[in-house]
């Protein structure tokens, strides 16, 4: 999961075609916080460090992911809030995630140790609404992407 909201934060924020934000490094993230709401949604706070060299300040809006695993819609995940990027800065923020299982019987049947998952099975399709500081808002979508190329290109 964290290796899904990682690449989720990363694509939205390096393809906003603003001038320099090609040069924003997302360097660390973590997981700050966990909470299960119920068996099949939680709440997950991201901690990550971006280095933003860019004149402009970059406002995360909104945010959605469709996870599927082997054709199968597996997980929603929504972005619930996020801070703003500060501009021609290193800076570490939070984003909050609401992960929904559409699938319960597929994450059993894959097992509860997310670290042992094969991440070739999964695609995802992402939706986000980007501000920039005196550019407007872009929307951002990527469709039907493997989550395992994705993750080889960061």
């Amino acid at each position: 999961m964290k290796r899904l909201f990682y690449l989720l934060l990363v694509m939205t924020v390096l393809s906003t075609g603003c001038s320099k934000l090609g040069d924003v490094d997302v360097e660390e993230i973590g997981i700050k916080s966990f909470r299960l709401i119920n068996t099949s949604t939680a709440l997950i706070e991201l901690e990550y460090k971006i280095n933003n060299p860019s004149g402009r300040k970059i406002i995360l809006n909104s945010g959605e992911g469709l996870l599927k695993k082997s054709g199968t819609n597996f997980a929603r995940v929504y972005l619930i809030e996020a801070d703003t990027i500060v501009a021609r800065k290193e800076s570490v923020n939070t984003a909050l995630f609401r992960v929904e299982i559409l699938d319960p019987l597929s994450l059993l049947a894959m097992g509860l140790n997310v670290s042992r998952w094969q991440y070739n099975d999964f695609r995802i399709d992402v939706r986000a609404i980007i501000k920039i500081a005196g550019r407007g808002n872009r929307t951002v979508r990527f469709k039907d992407i493997p989550l395992e190329n994705l993750a080889k290109r960061l």
